[in-house]
């Protein structure tokens, strides 16, 4: 090993600063993903039939799938592009990074469903006190906690097929470049009978 190998292993930093980065990050950007997904998700409207009752409209119902499969695919997304920006943290590869993008994948999943009902909430207000036969719009919202397991299971498939791609034992960088060698290069081919090697 030469001084320039030294220099360039980085230190690796504590395990507590690591998940704390991590899963801050990742909170932030689900966070974003859940405001994108409070926006774009559409609202249900319902035909009032008695207080505090309301039957959905012709079709309105597959709203509340369509909010569902948004926010499914947010969450892929987030879980798809988070772990391969980590994997460029080549010091810190390895369990406690694995450890670290499956806790923010979960918190930022939380996190996410939270910010986008709320900014859900604030696009379509409750109605208070609709009369019988008017349609009011209800915000979209999450209501299965199912959809968690979307951003964590893509982030840990993402890591395990990295992890499995890289060709070093210690998931470090790939090898280095050939001419980076220092080897003596063998003599060309002679045809001549007399050579001996």
């Amino acid at each position: 090993m030469t001084s320039s190998d030294l220099a360039e292993v980085s230190t690796r930093h504590s395990t507590g600063r690591v998940l704390l980065t991590v899963v801050g990050i990742s909170v932030a950007l689900s966070a974003l993903g859940g405001m994108l997904w409070g926006f774009l998700a559409p609202a249900q409207q319902l035909l009032v039939v008695a207080q505090d009752r309301g039957a959905a409209l012709t079709g309105e119902s597959l709203h509340r799938f369509d909010a569902l499969a948004l926010f499914s695919f947010v969450a892929l997304v987030l879980g798809l592009v988070l772990p391969i920006g980590w994997w460029q943290w080549r010091s810190e590869r390895g369990p406690r990074l694995f450890g670290a993008v499956f806790l923010g994948a979960l918190a930022g999943s939380i996190v996410a469903i939270l910010v986008g009902n709320g900014i859900a909430a604030l696009r379509f207000p409750k109605a208070t006190d609709p009369t019988v036969g008017s349609i009011v719009t209800v915000a979209p919202s999450i209501e299965t906690p199912l959809v968690l397991i979307v951003q964590a299971l893509t982030a840990s498939l993402v890591i395990l097929l990295l992890a499995a791609m890289n060709p070093n034992d210690d998931l470090q960088h790939t090898d280095p470049a050939p001419e980076d060698f220092e080897v003596d290069s063998p003599p060309p081919p002679s045809f001549d009978s007399r050579t001996a090697y």
